[in-house]
């Protein structure tokens, strides 16, 4: 896996797609674009991600089989997931579809798009992960959890290396989706256009990685989707 380092820029996610060079490596490698701070960072829809220096962003450019590109970002949430239990023994909570919580207040989010051209896609998924600050009173940071501060640089590259490993190792649907819903939150609402959110509960994630909620007692599987 290729990197490249920003102290900042716009936002991560056009760093590739705009430089023909680094389009045409990433045939045949993964790149990270990773930034100190983002001045239009990239969140979900039409959202923007808040980000000020001190905390982790990068994206993460792929060439995958159109069949993968549902699952990955899942997986990447699943792994941003372990590594930081693994490293720092916390037990982060998993917000459908890709979003990490520690006690209710985000702390990770994870959003992807896909260029799809017949049975490849190019796959970009942006990172944003709050390391030692949290811009929004429902948001929280690593270094308020445990306390300290930490090193973007050390602290990312530790990460983008266990990502390096794992990205293109394949796991079962099922246990990504048992490992999903043992973390995850059902305290949301669902924000759907078919769906009045005051009716709607959480159930769990199913092996085709949709959302299974109730609706005046009975079930619906969803896609798409905002929970709020």
């Amino acid at each position: 896996m290729y990197k490249v380092l920003f102290d900042s820029t716009n936002t991560t996610f056009d760093k590739i797609s705009n430089d023909q060079s680094k389009l045409s490596l990433n045939k045949n490698h993964n790149i990270i674009i990773q930034s100190y701070e983002q001045t239009s960072g990239v969140g979900r829809g039409v959202k923007k991600w808040n980000s000020p220096r001190g905390n982790i962003y990068f994206t993460i450019n792929q060439n995958k089989n159109t069949h993968e590109i549902l699952k990955n970002s899942f997986y990447i949430c699943y792994l941003i997931h372990n590594f930081f239990s693994i490293n720092f023994g916390i037990k982060f909570q998993y917000k459908w579809p890709n979003d990490l919580y520690f006690k209710k207040k985000k702390i990770c989010g994870v959003v992807s798009t896909s260029k799809i051209i017949g049975n490849k896609s190019y796959t970009q998924t942006g990172v944003g992960f709050n390391l030692n600050k949290h811009p929004l009173k429902t948001s929280i940071s690593l270094s308020k959890i445990l306390n300290k501060n930490f090193s973007i640089l050390e602290t990312s590259s530790k990460l983008i290396k266990y990502l390096d490993r794992k990205i293109d190792v394949h796991i079962s649907t099922t246990y990504l989706v048992n490992y999903l819903n043992r973390y995850l939150l059902r305290e949301f609402k669902v924000n759907h256009p078919s769906f009045d959110p005051n009716k709607t509960e959480i159930i769990k994630v199913l092996n085709d990685l949709s959302l299974r909620i109730r609706v005046n007692e009975h079930y619906e599987n969803i896609f798409f989707g905002e929970l709020i």
